[in-house]
């Protein structure tokens, strides 16, 4: 169904060949496994589905960048031996044609019930379909930009902020390898241009196209030249990577640099989902806590967060507000913890919320090692269940405090 649509940003021959290639296998796979009644729509999002993807030029030629993300839609339930079935044929393909697929499955019902999610928005428009028929999405008025959920877009720039939490742990390496070096490298491009989609969004200039955003973000009279220059390197990065320009360079120091500039983007978003103009981080967490909760949760997801907050009742005896225990109770594992990524990404630790960390991140000491170590331990378990397959193929280990 693809036939020939764009997929690339550049929309370079031998790439978009390649891609077709590798999409009509994985299709496949798709029509052998499933009946035709079952499917809904096999659709191709993230870059390359928004027609943006980027290539990279090795040995002469250009290459896919990134990795190939799906989005199975169905009818009916899924037997799990059949879902193993065909992760173990993509997987097939992704060796075949060395790239990376990512692939989730979802009912139909169950994706029409999702709500205020930037990643619906952003699928809504930028997608190709593979399988079936997609238009039903791009009807989905619930589905728009003015229905997503600050609190989601908060979780996005927490999201692409732990990438450099992750980059100050490889950094402690005495030495770094080139592949890990080009990994910081990825994850600080990830990180500028998660920051910026969410400036964008509090300052109503976000879109689903990447090339979109970055002339919004180039043309805002109200977003610093600086950040507008970084978010545009980024962006370009990500259409046409050229990792050598940045291999030379100090990576601790550039990481220390993005994040000061980032404490002030993070900062400046949160003071207009908030509506508090004096916030600051010495108060930032109360604040979130008395007017922010997850409302649009589902009776499953709030069941499930209540149950999280129930289990850490030493965590509700530090909070003196009732409007702060109902909104920790709402907000779950990951929400609290988006609270608290400020605190640990910026190095920021008010001496009025030091007990408080430590009783939300089960540990025993408030030095800096400690509150990272506790935040990552539970970001792997409730953040980012694929943070744990980074750390073990880069060695690293989490220490317990």
């Amino acid at each position: 169904m693809l036939h020939n649509q764009q997929l690339t940003y550049y929309n370079n021959k031998e790439a978009e060949k390649f891609l077709h290639k590798v999409l009509e296998s994985i299709s496949s796979v798709f029509k052998d496994v499933f009946y035709e009644g079952q499917t809904v729509a096999l659709i191709l999002i993230g870059g390359y589905g928004r027609g943006e993807g980027g290539i990279v030029l090795e040995h002469g030629i250009y290459h896919p960048h990134n990795n190939l993300d799906l989005l199975y839609i169905h009818h009916d339930y899924i037997n799990p031996s059949k879902k193993a079935l065909v992760n173990t044929l993509l997987q097939v393909v992704s060796k075949k044609f060395n790239i990376g697929i990512d692939m989730s499955m979802i009912t139909k019902q169950k994706l029409m019930k999702l709500n205020g999610l930037v990643i619906t928005y952003d699928m809504r428009y930028g997608h190709k379909t593979l399988l079936g028929n997609s238009d039903f999405l791009k009807n989905c008025e619930s589905f728009s930009l003015y229905n997503i959920d600050p609190i989601d877009m908060r979780q996005l720039l927490v999201n692409r902020g732990t990438l450099l939490l992750i980059n100050r742990l490889l950094l402690c390496k005495d030495t770094l390898s080139t592949e890990e070096r080009k990994l910081i490298i990825k994850h600080t491009m990830k990180a500028i241009i998660g920051y910026g989609d969410a400036l964008l969004y509090f300052n109503d200039l976000y879109h689903w196209s990447y090339a979109q955003k970055q002339s919004n973000m180039a043309e805002s009279t109200s977003i610093d030249k600086k950040i507008q220059a970084l978010y545009s390197e980024a962006i370009l990065f990500r259409f046409r990577p050229n990792y050598d320009t940045y291999l030379s360079k100090d990576l601790k120091l550039w990481n220390k640099e993005l994040l000061e500039i980032f404490s002030v983007i993070h900062l400046n978003c949160e003071t207009i989902n908030l509506s508090h103009p004096q916030l600051e981080w010495n108060n930032y967490l109360n604040i979130a806590l008395e007017n922010k909760s997850y409302s649009r949760q589902n009776l499953a997801q709030k069941l499930k967060s209540c149950f999280y907050a129930i289990k850490n009742i030493p965590t509700l005896r530090e909070l003196k507000k009732s409007n702060e225990i109902i909104s920790y109770m709402q907000l779950g594992a990951k929400g609290v913890l988006s609270l608290l990524f400020p605190y640990i990404a910026y190095k920021v630790y008010p001496r009025n919320y030091r007990v408080l960390f430590q009783k939300i991140l089960h540990i025993d000491n408030d030095n800096e090692e400690a509150l990272l170590n506790g935040f990552l331990t539970l970001w792997s378990q409730y953040g980012d269940t694929n943070f744990v397959n980074v750390l073990r193929t880069y060695n690293i280990t989490l220490e317990k405090s």
